[in-house]
């Protein structure tokens, strides 16, 4: 699928929304997500703040369809205390309501390409 850059800050603002009102949002607490707040000492409100603070710039690719639940999902990536961390992102619903969740969140096992960074 192609996507232009509109279509990620499209995306981006209904997550940060969600997140936003902090009863909208799930975090999957792997054993290598939670890695993540131990090793870069992040607390939940730093976590929350990288988070509010992807730009377009930091879309790695996506959509593509999640490869455990119905849905889609959006990559991104995020320099955080000098490691490259990789940020795996969706909006579902549930019910008659949205909500945003964060499946991943740790070190990048790869090097992360930006399609819109110059």
């Amino acid at each position: 699928m192609d996507v232009d850059q509109e279509k990620v800050a499209q995306f981006l603002r209904e997550f940060k929304a969600l997140i936003s009102t902090g009863r909208d949002f799930d975090f999957i607490g792997r054993p290598e997500n939670n890695s993540v707040f131990i090793n870069l000492g992040l607390t939940w409100r730093n976590f929350i703040r990288e988070l509010l603070g992807l730009s377009v710039v930091d879309y790695c690719s996506g959509p593509e369809n999640d490869r455990d639940r119905p849905g889609v999902v959006w990559l991104f990536g995020k320099e955080i205390y000098g490691h490259d961390i990789y940020i795996k992102l969706k909006i579902y619903d549930l019910g008659s309501q949205r909500k945003a969740k964060c499946i991943s969140f740790h070190e990048a096992n790869h090097p992360i390409r930006y399609p819109f960074r110059k």
